[in-house]
């Protein structure tokens, strides 16, 4: 009889493993299918978003981004999904998840917020690739919007790489976000000379000038804008378009010195004069 009890108690025993693992099996087929399937839906998902966002002409660099933070999400959400269908707390693995985000996130702070501003750059546009712009401090063409920074290339043909954060932490001078550009340039002309026909020269300057661009509101004139110890300065200010900027503004400086020269109005330099009073002892 005791035999017997044994070998039921045995029987159970088995009984009871076989069902254990055919449960285990049944779960963890089931966890996988979620997790293949799963993975399957986020990446359709992510293909329709990507799709939706390009139809809204939004830019392909935050189109890429966004489409990867959508892709993470989802993995994790099927990961717990499926590990949850194992009989693994979820619970306590959305806490280790969370936990591990946070360490992350606290050493890559720096990072996250080149990432934050950088989405912000793209998604606001306050410049784009190929503009001219001046930031803390630094000037030049934008050659490259990443995520986490932007690259300047100088006129110099040096690279300037600003951190995203920087960028838009600061003022930001966008030269071309404009089509035209006003050019200033101020001259000394000798106090006995004829003011209005210095005044003339100087404007011909740019009028003259085919790259000046004389539209409403935008003409080129010239002002008496101070009259300084040696000369009387005159200031001219005129209107180019801003591919041209650079050619017009060194063009200008020699013509305005060639057209006073032709006026016979003299340039003068600094100088003083001397009274030199002599006291008798």
């Amino acid at each position: 009889m005791n035999f017997d009890l044994e070998n039921l108690s045995s029987f159970s025993g088995w009984e009871r493993l076989a069902e254990t693992g055919m449960a285990f099996g049944t779960n963890l087929v089931a966890a996988l299918a979620i997790f293949f399937v799963g993975r399957w839906i986020a990446a359709r998902l992510v293909i329709l978003m990507k799709a939706a966002l390009t139809r809204a002409k939004v830019d392909r660099t935050l189109v890429s981004f966004l489409g990867n933070v959508a892709n993470v999400g989802l993995l994790i959400l099927i990961i717990i999904a499926a590990l949850g269908k194992l009989g693994i707390p979820t619970t306590s693995v959305t806490a280790l998840i969370g936990g591990a985000g946070l360490a992350v996130a606290l050493s890559l702070k720096d990072q996250l917020s080149n990432f934050a501003a950088g989405a912000l750059i793209i998604l606001f546009r306050p410049f784009k690739v190929g503009d001219y712009i001046k930031v803390n401090g630094f000037e030049g063409t934008v050659s490259e919007i990443k995520m986490v920074q932007t690259a300047l290339s100088t006129p110099d043909n040096e690279e300037i790489i600003l951190p995203n954060s920087v960028v838009m932490s600061n003022s930001i001078v966008n030269r071309s976000s404009m089509p035209l550009c006003r050019v200033q340039v101020v001259v000394g002309v000798d106090y006995a000379c004829d003011l209005k026909a210095a005044k003339a020269a100087v404007l011909k300057a740019a009028t003259e000038h085919p790259l000046c661009v004389q539209t409403q509101g935008k003409e080129a004139v010239t002002y008496i804008t101070n009259l300084a110890d040696s000369a009387i300065e005159i200031t001219l200010w005129a209107w180019t378009n801003e591919a041209d900027l650079g050619a017009f503004r060194f063009g200008l400086n020699e013509q305005v010195v060639e057209n006073l020269r032709a006026a016979n109005i003299n340039i003068p330099f600094p100088q003083r004069d001397v009274h030199i009073i002599q006291q008798q002892g």
